[in-house]
């Protein structure tokens, strides 16, 4: 049986993010068995975005340069490298955690920057048809990376080796099916433009600009932060976070296709006044977190939490593809990735800044600055609020 070409491509994606996010539920591992800080492990959390935006920014315009295919094949290899050296960090200094994470990185984001436009370029039906395929073979990996991954680290030996050996066995099946796939031309002028013409505009940045980072914000929060408020409360807690991270990518996908549905108000206000239940519900598990009943606040969080994460993250990328010519699709997606992960330095901020000023204080930041986002993202939607000048509205 064939294999369709738009599912092959959807595999590599998905493939690379199990990869990516197999690492969180590993987090609990290196704080309890390797020894090491808060602050070093959410640091290796984040530092794979340093090799994701510049693989993202450098990559989108290659894409539409060179083509899909092109991208997507060295982000298979990066990927297959990641793991291999994050699988030598469990003989060898943490350094080469770091490195693997960087790796990994790179892999992430030339996978998100080709993908999501090739998906596009493959998919008949409306718009958003493109958008919702890479958002559900992103998040389908993001999930089941760290469910597989917190599992196997509870429950069998070498925590910090055998997940990466799964999934080097993983992509060793999937890349030969992904490696061969025909390729789409693109349309234009080919120049393949580092930053995407929109991204020049004041309504990107008002508007993706600042909800774009709670897309991982908000995932981040669910499975990095929240659970390590809980740790002292569970028997499991590798698995406890595996699973919170896996069901905050599943409540994500199952949003999906309720996306760009409502015509009374701009996808993004339903996600970030999800996001604001989820901080809520973050304040209630400070609150009670030497308790059982911060464990059930934790498990709340996580639905409005993982449904802002896939209405913001379609909507978004939904958003930042609609006005793109095919040649500069790439660059487009690639620029509205690397808004959305820069969310996963907020583990890392809140690591350092909660002991100092409080957790609830961190969260209480957090409703300000999503209720700022709704009301910029409504002041560019004509429904409400007259036009301005300084602000074009949506054509």
């Amino acid at each position: 049986m064939r294999i369709s070409d738009w599912l092959r491509v959807g595999l590599g994606m998905f493939v690379v993010a199990f990869g990516a996010n197999a690492f969180a539920p590993l987090m609990v591992s290196y704080r309890l068995e390797a020894d090491l800080s808060d602050g070093q492990v959410t640091a290796f959390l984040a530092i794979y975005i340093v090799g994701l935006i510049p693989a993202l920014i450098i990559g989108g315009p290659m894409s539409d340069t060179y083509g899909r295919r092109a991208l997507i094949r060295p982000a298979l290899i990066f990927s297959f490298i990641g793991s291999a050296v994050l699988a030598l960090g469990a003989f060898g200094p943490a350094i080469f955690i770091g490195a693997g994470r960087f790796i990994t990185g790179l892999a992430t984001g030339l996978v998100m920057a080709s993908g999501a436009a090739w998906l596009k370029q493959l998919s008949d039906g409306p718009a958003i048809q493109g958008a919702r395929r890479a958002t559900i073979a992103l998040t389908s990996g993001f999930a089941g990376g760290p469910l597989v991954a917190g599992i196997v680290a509870e429950f069998l030996p070498k925590p910090d080796l055998i997940p990466y050996l799964l999934h080097l066995v993983l992509a060793a099946i999937i890349t030969p099916l992904v490696w061969n796939t025909p390729t789409v031309p693109t349309e234009g002028t080919g120049k393949g433009k580092l930053l995407a013409s929109q991204v020049k505009t004041s309504r990107f940045w008002l508007t993706l600009g600042l909800s774009g980072p709670w897309v991982f914000g908000a995932a981040s929060t669910a499975f990095a932060v929240n659970t390590r408020l809980l740790e002292a409360q569970m028997d499991h807690p590798v698995v406890y976070t595996g699973s919170i991270a896996c069901l905050a990518m599943v409540f994500g996908n199952i949003i999906q296709r309720y996306v760009g549905g409502s015509r009374t108000y701009p996808p993004a206000v339903y996600g970030l006044s999800l996001i604001i239940v989820g901080m809520l519900c973050s304040i209630c598990v400070a609150i009670w977190q030497d308790s059982m009943v911060g464990v059930v606040f934790g498990l709340l969080a996580t639905i409005p939490l993982g449904f802002a994460y896939g209405i913001l993250m379609s909507s978004g990328l939904q958003e930042a593809q609609r006005l793109a010519p095919d040649d500069e699709l790439g660059a487009a997606s690639a620029s509205f990735y690397s808004l959305t992960y820069i969310g996963f330095t907020f583990p890392f901020i809140i690591s350092i800044l909660g002991p100092a000023i409080g957790y609830i204080t961190c969260f209480l930041f957090g409703i300000a600055m999503a209720l700022f986002t709704i009301f910029m993202v409504l002041r560019f939607d004509g429904r409400f609020f007259k036009k301005s000048r300084r602000f074009p509205q949506r054509t």
